[in-house]
């Protein structure tokens, strides 16, 4: 169950085994199915998430419509960070995209780890810059590529994405419509 998280925190810097079995106790375990929302827009996100197994995305509502904003898989930390950092209201929801197994550690837990473990801080600065490089790519990658050019990188470096999330949310987040997306892959298909 602890080992994947272990491994993902000792794969930014070394912790001895004794820390890692003080990290492991403050964890809750908590199994969900298939389109169970985890965090709701409106809730503080008190808390981040460790995906042991599973699936997820993050998304807003708009007019109406849902509007996929990330997805999330297996061993990585996620959660809705603005709300995390400024305990504020989250503007986005976390929905399972299938059934899943994650860990969860709350915010009072991570600032003791910060604390009273050296190497913590040093892990929470070099996620935090991890976080700012792939943000800042992105709004990149909006800015600056069409939406077939920004499909063909997903389809490259996330191919997850592509088997794992249905079709109509993979057009949300490029954002075009599941037409749109469905011309783009029939031209490259064809290509």
């Amino acid at each position: 169950m602890y080992n994947a998280i272990c491994e993902f925190l000792n794969q930014f810097v070394d912790f001895t085994e004794e820390q890692l079995n003080e990290f492991k106790k403050s964890l809750e375990v908590k199994h969900l199915k298939k389109g169970d929302i985890l965090l709701n827009e409106g809730q503080v996100c008190d808390y981040v998430i460790f995906i042991n197994k599973g699936a997820f995305r993050l998304y807003s509502l708009g007019d109406g419509q849902e509007y996929s904003t990330e997805f999330f898989f297996e061993n990585v930390f996620f959660g809705d960070y603005v709300s995390f950092l400024t305990d504020k209201k989250a503007k986005e929801s976390i929905q399972a995209l299938e059934d899943s197994t994650v860990l969860i550690l709350k915010r009072k837990d991570l600032y003791h780890f910060y604390k009273t473990i050296n190497n913590f801080v040093n892990f929470g600065r070099l996620i935090a810059e991890h976080l700012f490089i792939k943000m800042a790519s992105k709004n990149d990658d909006l800015l600056l590529m069409t939406y077939e050019e920004r499909y063909k990188k997903l389809v490259k470096e996330r191919p997850e994405v592509i088997q794992r999330v249905p079709q109509y949310m993979i057009a949300s987040y490029l954002g075009v419509t599941p037409e749109a997306l469905s011309r783009i892959r029939k031209r490259l298909y064809n290509e």
